[in-house]
């Protein structure tokens, strides 16, 4: 066989990941945490190889196929040249912020503001970039800003848990949810600005001298019963979010498009905030822009005509057989109010479940959310549930006039149904939303569309398909050990229907 294939590989300090293209399309891209079953991993040399080989073996292709190795150069384990399974390669190196801006080359802008915003790489932190063509860049260096993943991470890590690594990797989403609970306090204001450079800083040791600084206990227990720990959540998202839209502002005659790259683009009340704001007619995240996604930035980056077709570009095994009654049998489940657990086709890329790999359920009862939630996968009571609704019905039950087809925005439900799909509506009125059309995923769109021809609202509880300090589950063997151990009713894999014995 002719060499062909372009092999994408990226270790990073978490979320190691690689990505196969055959020279027009990306064919499959795996993220380490899936494959080795442990969390925002960070691979060593030989673990990466065992993966490569899992992926060459999925695409039943083998090294000599390959003609080309992309190397992410952030904390690369393999030293020049790289030997993979006997063959030689002189790897091309790529550069963090490159494969970041890589990925947001499916959106098909011809020009676009990029605002790409982590926590830290060989490029900095965050930095505004113009993309015209093929032609990056950049208009501002913000490295010395808050708008960073560090500050972000820091309160997380006063918050949240104190350990660094888990705050800044981990669980930044549960700062963002604790926000909710929170008010404005003009004294936490003046201390954010106050010790603005102080907590945009890595605090690799610990911040117990912040903690006392905001009186923030250091007791980890039950946070969210802690109001000065909410109130700190809030007035930090507050603060990062009117600071990046200021800046943001700044530049919204330059382009009427914009797209967020790097972790901080999960920060889904920022992304909602601007679109809320009108400044752009467009809005881009993909659903792979943390780190997670740097194998394939690095690719499209390289070579933006490849087709990407996002999100299902992990690995599958057998395809789904719908049969004439499946729609029905699965409805059926749903109006009994069962929670079930959905495995269809392959695996999403990135960070959210999007409908392949899910739990799934009404949203008309906190008791639902109760049982999904918190007895079901394990989680703190505040957190939210997220949603997936029909794309032609969002503007019906949310004050949103976009799409958000991979669960990156989050914006307000309408009054009218706050009490009809409680579910899924945060303490702030907001919920996390994936806008699903017929071609995304015509099974899940035909149960949607008969839940609503049966009289209830097609709005369902939409969350990924693992149990708590666990990744989203990849393989069958996974899907059927997660839902046994869990407490969720019925599993679907690929159209087969499992029961509780």
């Amino acid at each position: 066989m002719h060499s062909s294939y372009i092999l994408s590989v990226y270790f990073g300090f978490h979320d190691s990941c690689l990505t196969i293209s055959d020279g027009k399309e990306i064919l499959l891209h795996m993220e380490a945490e899936r494959y080795f079953r442990k969390k925002h991993l960070k691979l060593n040399g030989e673990q990466m190889e065992k993966m490569v080989e899992a992926a060459l073996d999925y695409l039943s292709i083998s090294i000599n196929d390959v003609r080309e190795l992309l190397v992410a150069s952030w904390n690369n384990q393999w030293s020049d040249p790289v030997v993979l399974s006997g063959k030689k390669f002189d790897p091309i190196i790529t550069a963090h912020h490159s494969n970041h801006l890589g990925t947001m080359i499916p959106a098909g802008f011809d020009d676009a503001i990029i605002i790409c915003a982590d926590g830290g790489s060989e490029n900095g932190t965050t930095k505004i970039y113009f993309k015209e063509g093929n032609t990056f860049t950049m208009l501002e260096d913000l490295d010395h800003s808050i708008m960073t993943g560090k500050f972000y991470g820091t309160i997380t890590q006063m918050i949240v848990d104190p350990y660094f690594i888990r705050a800044h990797d981990t669980y930044p989403g549960k700062t963002m949810g604790l926000a909710a609970l929170g008010s404005r306090s003009e004294e936490m204001i003046a201390l954010l600005t106050n010790n603005a450079l102080t907590l945009d800083t890595l605090h690799v040791k610990g911040c117990q001298s912040l903690n006392k600084k905001f009186g923030i206990s250091l007791d980890y227990e039950r946070i969210w019963l802690d109001q000065r720990r909410c109130d700190l959540a809030y007035n930090a998202q507050s603060y990062w979010q009117s600071t990046f839209m200021n800046k943001i502002a700044e530049y919204s005659q330059k382009s009427e498009n914009i797209a967020f790259v790097g972790g901080c683009a999960l920060n889904v009340l920022l992304n909602s905030e601007v679109e809320k704001s009108g400044l752009f007619k467009r809005i881009y995240i993909s659903p792979v822009s943390g780190d997670g996604g740097q194998s394939l930035g690095a690719i499209l980056y390289r070579y933006p005509g490849t087709v990407c077709r996002y999100p299902f570009l992990g690995r599958g095994f057998g395809e789904t057989l719908v049969t004439d009654s499946l729609v029905g049998e699965v409805v059926d489940d749903l109006m009994e109010h069962k929670i079930i657990a959905w495995y269809q086709d392959r695996s999403e890329a990135g960070a959210r479940s999007l409908g392949h790999r899910s739990f799934l359920g009404l949203a008309d009862s906190m008791s639902m959310k109760k049982k999904l939630s918190e007895e079901i996968k394990g989680r703190e009571p505040y957190r939210p549930v997220a949603a997936i609704v029909p794309e032609k019905s969002v503007s019906t039950y949310f004050e949103f006039m976009s799409l958000s087809p991979f669960m990156t925005f989050a914006p307000q439900i309408r009054e009218e149904y706050l009490n009809k799909v409680p579910a899924v509506v945060h303490f702030d009125g907001t919920t996390r939303i994936q806008t699903i059309c017929q071609s995304d995923n015509p099974l899940l769109h035909d149960v949607l569309t008969e839940l609503e021809r049966r009289g209830v609202i097609p709005v369902l509880m939409n969350s990924s398909l693992n149990i708590a300090g666990e990744p989203i589950v990849d393989t069958p063997d996974e899907a059927l050990s997660t839902f046994g151990r869990s407490g969720a009713d019925v599993l679907y894999i690929n159209g087969k229907r499992y029961g509780k014995e």
